[in-house]
């Protein structure tokens, strides 16, 4: 919800991208294009993060191949920033065939069902497309998110979020869901849950992208404790402008899997989709700072 507190700077990000509706989105990828060589070209952002990240994820392609994954990167990186910019004053309806469904039905029936659910994605595709996303049921969704330090932007991508569902951040989610289920309230409620951890929080390592990876089990832990059915949502682009979510269903009995079983299985699915399309995972993040000691 805006307030009287959001920064100046929140409204002026608001009224910068408000002259954006007057062309098409393909129009603004001009300027897309000239952010990719200023990026990559230009300023090399973060290329040894990328560089190092898609070497030690795919050591069996060669240095043409990683060259050629790390430029599809880039050139996705700058398009999401003008896409998030664009859909940030989005009028009602306009563009939403730029977003196709596919498996929806699984999670409004689950919902309706009386079932809470989980919807568990990773840092792949532009999320910024979910906004297109037309809510069609009466129950309770939630978007979980990250607070950001800095808190123009914060408030920024928060407003983005409120199109979608009603934004919980990450250290509230768990009071807030557990406060709905035992109200008895169904809710439906979105994690992105490939983050790294806490330094101090590095206690447990799945497989991932052919490295040992340190996990956070939030998810799992509250989808076991309000019995959630948890479904996987994998946001693609198919082509630009234009992106594809698609719903799995992930784990029907969260209480009859083992330990860490609901995390394994979300970052093994994560893994096939990076590996259909690896451009189109967030490179540029440390994700792997931290190394697992050997016994």
């Amino acid at each position: 919800m805006k307030t009287s507190t959001n920064t100046i700077g929140y409204y002026f990000l608001k009224a910068f991208t408000l002259p954006m509706q007057l062309f098409p989105l393909e129009f603004h990828f001009l300027f897309s294009n000239f952010l990719y060589w200023l990026t990559y070209s230009l300023l090399g952002y973060r290329k040894k993060v990328v560089r190092k990240n898609l070497n030690s994820a795919f050591p069996q392609k060669s240095k043409d191949e990683i060259i050629q994954i790390e430029k599809e990167f880039y050139r996705g990186f700058a398009d999401m920033f003008i896409e998030t910019l664009y859909f940030s004053n989005l009028w009602k309806n306009k563009d939403k065939k730029r977003l196709e469904l596919v498996n929806v039905e699984l999670f409004y029936e689950t919902v309706k069902s009386g079932r809470n659910v989980i919807i568990i994605s990773g840092h792949f595709g532009n999320w910024e497309y979910m906004q297109l996303f037309q809510n069609k049921i009466r129950e309770k969704t939630f978007f979980v998110y990250k607070k950001l330090n800095n808190k123009t932007f914060d408030q920024f991508y928060r407003s983005l979020r409120e199109r979608v569902a009603t934004p919980v951040e990450m250290r509230e989610t768990y009071r807030r869901l557990m406060h709905e289920t035992q109200m008895k309230n169904a809710w439906g409620a979105l994690f992105i849950s490939d983050q790294r951890p806490a330094a101090s929080d590095l206690n447990n390592w799945v497989k991932f992208l052919n490295q040992d990876t340190p996990v956070m089990t939030g998810t799992e832990r509250i989808a076991k404790k309000t019995n959630a059915v948890v479904l996987y949502l994998e946001v693609k682009k198919v082509k630009r402008g234009h992106h594809r979510a698609t719903f799995e269903l992930l784990v029907e009995k969260p209480r009859e899997t083992a330990p860490l079983g609901i995390t394994t299985l979300f970052m093994q699915r994560l893994d096939e989709s990076i590996s259909h399309a690896p451009a189109q995972y967030l490179w540029s993040h440390n994700r792997w700072k931290y190394y697992k000691l050997k016994n």
